[in-house]
């Protein structure tokens, strides 16, 4: 079979580095959807799971197989598994549509403590310069994004940006 995760834990912002190296055009945008995604996993996407599979077998459909990694982590118990590589593969797109339901239905413990674990990491590195954007974008999309979503985390899109240089296409997986 594959695995997902690996034994080593990285720390968060390891896993900020390497998503930055893998995904250069990522915005604060991006990296708030990767925070909330690393907090909370994918419970936010399930509300009728017949329509949830009709969307996921049509993304998977579209998707042209590759070679990227078939997963990336995001958190040290969280990854994307990128559909991508899992038809390059040659896996069956019901196992991971599968493990998605499964991590979606899976509870994530100290969630908010985490999202803000997370927020903080990505402004450390802003203010560290070693992002491609700096801290006072990240500190301003912060500020907006608490307002917009009245101090209570909802998950955003990816930007515009990112989804027309890295064409994403994947499900959160939680251990």
């Amino acid at each position: 079979m594959f695995s997902f995760f690996t034994e080593s834990s990285p720390t968060f912002a390891q896993l900020i580095r390497q998503q930055v190296d893998l995904h250069p055009s990522i915005t604060p945008q991006d990296a708030m959807k990767m925070c909330f995604q690393a907090a909370y996993g994918a419970e936010h996407l399930l509300t009728d799971i017949d329509k949830v599979r009709a969307y996921f077998i049509a993304e998977y459909e579209a998707c042209k197989p590759t070679q990227e990694p078939i997963s990336e982590l995001i958190a040290p118990n969280v990854c994307r598994a990128n559909l991508a590589a899992w038809k390059a593969h040659g896996h069956p797109w019901q196992l991971l549509f599968d493990l998605f339901v499964q991590s979606a239905n899976t509870p994530m413990p100290d969630g908010d403590v985490h999202f803000h674990e997370y927020i903080n990491a990505w402004q450390k590195l802003a203010g560290a310069g070693v992002l491609p954007f700096g801290k006072g974008e990240w500190d301003t999309f912060v500020s907006e994004y608490f307002a917009m979503c009245q101090g209570k985390p909802k998950a955003v899109h990816h930007s515009q940006q990112y989804r027309d240089a890295e064409r994403p296409a994947y499900r959160v997986v939680v251990r």
